[in-house]
């Protein structure tokens, strides 16, 4: 008589059952965790976003420390005190993230604009704030009557109401050669002269397109002015081609000393058609803010 255990056999249809179950069951548990995970997901991004405006700020370095600006106007490493107050620091004064968020609270301060050009709150205009800058993250806000845009507080202590802007952030958006991409573009109380910029979001291709998110390629914009001069070396705010262009080669090459050269930047090799997508972004956000640009250069003019 032999002592083998005797072999449990499955019908076709308890292994199809038990399949069945054990898929369903995986795919509960992934959607559970994707579901446990979105919101954390989000806050990560949020902060990203927040990184990088202060970035195209200049509150903030791509190595992650703070930057302040000096006597001589140069951004030097900077240092957080207790109270948000930036003072000169080192390279190795890396923040915590409660203190960013602190900066960043306070010296970056959502606002809108109109059509024509002038600011006002998102209290006067009853309009829902962190609703807005929700529903229209992924469509533009160029697009809408109410323009969104980040005033710059100046580095102090204590704010006020009367402090005024050290200049403007910009939100961007627009296609590059696979998907859209999103960034920031900071510009100075003249309402023509660039700060810095940024971008937190695309999917270029990885060492050539993708670059626009590299430092090396965001340093170039500081002190290049959005408004196209003219060939005498003047500028008519309401008729000139606004925007920078990312151009074919290098800027020295392609345009020389002339005044197109203040307004271009050198392109990335082998990633042409996401530097044409970089040049189209700017020019059709930032001529739906050129009311304001006006506005302020002029009142600029006049301080």
């Amino acid at each position: 008589m032999s002592d083998e255990t005797p072999k449990t056999t499955y019908t076709n249809s308890q292994v199809i059952i038990f399949v069945v179950i054990l898929s369903f069951t995986c795919a509960l548990i992934l959607s559970l965790l994707a579901s446990a995970l979105e919101k954390p997901k989000e806050i990560a991004k949020e902060f990203n976003r927040s990184e990088q405006m202060m970035i195209a700020a200049k509150i903030l370095s791509h190595d992650g420390y703070f930057l302040m600006e000096n006597e001589k106007g140069d951004f030097i490493p900077a240092k957080y005190q207790k109270g948000g107050l930036l003072v000169q620091g080192s390279i190795n004064d890396i923040p915590t993230r409660a203190e960013l968020m602190e900066i960043y609270q306070k010296r970056l301060i959502p606002v809108l604009v109109d059509n024509k050009g002038d600011l006002t709150t998102f209290e006067k205009t009853n309009i829902d704030k962190d609703d807005y800058i929700s529903k229209y993250k992924k469509t533009g806000y160029y697009k809408q009557p109410y323009k969104l845009l980040y005033k710059i507080m100046p580095n102090s202590e204590v704010s006020t109401a009367e402090d005024k802007p050290i200049g403007y952030v910009i939100p961007i958006n627009g296609n590059g050669l696979w998907d859209a991409i999103y960034g920031y573009m900071a510009i100075k109380p003249d309402g023509n002269t660039i700060i810095g910029i940024s971008w937190y979001e695309q999917k270029e291709t990885p060492g050539l397109g993708a670059d626009i998110a590299s430092s090396f390629w965001q340093n170039l914009f500081p002190g290049k002015v959005i408004f196209q001069e003219r060939p005498s070396g003047k500028t008519d705010f309401k008729t000139a081609a606004i925007g920078i262009v990312v151009v074919r080669g290098k800027v020295s090459n392609v345009l020389g000393n002339s005044p197109k050269a203040k307004s271009a930047v050198d392109g990335m090799a082998g990633a042409t058609l996401t530097g044409n997508g970089v040049t189209e972004s700017y020019s059709r956000v930032l001529s739906a803010y050129r009311p304001f640009f006006i506005k302020i250069h002029e009142e600029n003019s006049k301080g």
